[in-house]
């Protein structure tokens, strides 16, 4: 069985979508969340192919080579990058990640369920003048080769980690039996 690689596999879905919820997030009470999440969704991931190779050695050091080599050049690419961002936030500090600025007009802003109609954003000016935006952080890794939002690119990146683990169990189904 790999049940403790399975527990990795979801806690870096479950960082993914705390990810995915703080970008998309238009205020911000934690700067630095997205950050975090990151973070701990970079060390679960990386995990994921530690924990295997605990679980399941032999096969795995057979297996794992050829898994990789199996692998699109973009996917290989993405998974070693990241494999290295991980590195970089354990003993660097942090990622390369950049942001650029995004403006939504406030009329634009999605304001949800309300119970009080009164209560949301108002503003006046005169005629023609431009209605005030507000400035959401778009992340993204500093390599171009990564393509996408910091967040498309982890969404790949656990999309690969399901399909390890996946095509782990499809071709070793005692590893999963125990």
């Amino acid at each position: 069985m790999i049940p403790l690689t399975e527990r990795k596999l979801r806690e870096a879905q479950f960082f993914l979508a705390r990810l995915i919820e703080e970008s998309k997030r238009r205020v911000r009470n934690e700067p630095e969340a997205f950050e975090f999440f990151l973070s701990a969704l970079l060390g679960a991931g990386r995990s994921v192919t530690w924990v295997l190779q605990h679980e399941a050695k032999a096969r795995y050091d057979q297996w794992f080579p050829g898994w990789l080599n199996r692998l699109s050049d973009d996917d290989r690419e993405l998974f070693q990058y990241l494999k290295g961002q991980r590195n970089l936030v354990q003993k660097e500090g942090g990622a390369e990640v950049a942001f650029e600025w995004s403006y939504i007009p406030l009329p634009e802003l999605p304001t949800g369920k309300r119970m009080d109609p009164a209560i949301g954003f108002t503003w006046s000016a005169m005629p023609g003048t431009e209605p005030p935006a507000i400035g959401i952080p778009v992340h993204s890794f500093s390599s171009e080769s990564t393509g996408g939002t910091a967040t498309e690119v982890c969404e790949r990146y656990v999309k690969l980690l399901s399909k390890l683990v996946h095509e782990f169990v499809s071709e070793h189904p005692s590893a999963a039996a125990g």
